[in-house]
């Protein structure tokens, strides 16, 4: 076995650990679109099909299962709401601190459980995230978090 295999073994093992710490610490996840977990189950079976059916050396097979496990830790990804931050990316240490937030815009959809949040920071939009809880619960997090200064507005269609 080379060195890069090792190498690629301890890696993986790190991500899966610091992605499951990451996961601990978010309160509220955002949502999901189906279409990107079906996508990245694909790709890690497709990467061990052709693992399995191309490889020959235990060094390639063991690389090719590696490659699989790297595309299946984007499951373990999640956005969502923190004690003292959003975060937007699971390897953003740092996230946007509720002091940092400008206005905050909750979106719901007549007769639909799922609320969107957009909020602002100096003046540029932050992305979109979707939630799958009621409205109330969100309202009351944010009003907790938020800054005095920061504005927080309900739309309901």
């Amino acid at each position: 076995m080379s060195i890069f295999t090792i190498l690629l073994f301890l890696f993986v093992i790190i991500m899966f650990l610091y992605l499951n710490i990451v996961r601990k610490e978010i309160r509220i996840t955002a949502i999901r679109r189906k279409n990107t977990t079906i996508f990245i189950i694909c790709l890690a079976i497709l990467t061990l099909w052709l693992t399995v059916t191309t490889y020959t050396t235990i060094d390639e097979q063991i690389r090719g299962v590696l490659s699989a496990l790297i595309f299946l830790s984007f499951l373990l990804d999640r956005k969502g709401l923190s004690e003292e931050r959003i975060i937007l990316n699971v390897f953003d240490r740092r996230g946007v601190m509720y002091s940092e937030i400008d206005r905050v815009v909750l979106y719901q959809v007549k007769d639909s459980k799922e609320v969107r949040m957009n909020f602002f920071k100096k003046g540029l939009r932050g992305p979109l995230l979707n939630f799958s809880l009621p409205i109330e619960e969100l309202v009351l997090f944010l009003s907790t978090k938020l800054g005095e200064e920061a504005d927080l507005e309900i739309v309901i269609e």
